[in-house]
């Protein structure tokens, strides 16, 4: 009786190549959802971005850390007006490009150019400033109650 429940239970190596097959193709599958649901939560939209923001950027040098931030969107072409909140300083019409759901652009901070990148995530708007000197930098968003 052992010998027919053991021998009902044995594979042989075609089966269990087989079987190893669909389980590695449906874990393939599960992360390829995965990976594109991550990538379509982080994109923003139009609606979500345009408008005032207080920025906070996290660990930035004393007087580099609270923005506000207007963003405006005209026939695709993204622009925003940066307020320095500390020195009381304004960079106006700097450009911003839609890409892969996230705003990309670059302005200018004492003679120093800074990559910055803004994405949605979790209904949460954020971004990041990278520059050769500090790094890169967290930003967090919150709308202006202005």
């Amino acid at each position: 009786m052992n010998n027919k429940i053991h021998y009902f239970c044995r594979l042989n190596q075609n089966q269990t190549r087989k079987i190893m097959k669909k389980i590695y193709l449906f874990v393939g599958l599960v992360l390829v959802y995965s990976f594109l649901a991550i990538a379509m939560n982080n994109k923003i939209s139009k609606e979500k971005l345009e408008g005032t923001w207080n920025v906070k950027v996290t660990n930035a040098p004393s007087g580099y850390q609270d923005y506000v931030v207007d963003i405006n969107e005209n026939d695709g072409e993204y622009k925003a007006d940066v307020l320095f909140v500390e020195a009381k300083s304004k960079l106006t019409n700097q450009k911003f490009a839609l890409k892969n759901g996230k705003l990309i652009g670059n302005v200018m901070v004492d003679n120093e150019k800074v990559e910055i990148t803004i994405w949605e995530e979790k209904g949460i708007v954020q971004g990041t400033a990278k520059s050769s000197s500090v790094g890169t930098l967290l930003m967090t968003f919150t709308r202006s109650k202005d």
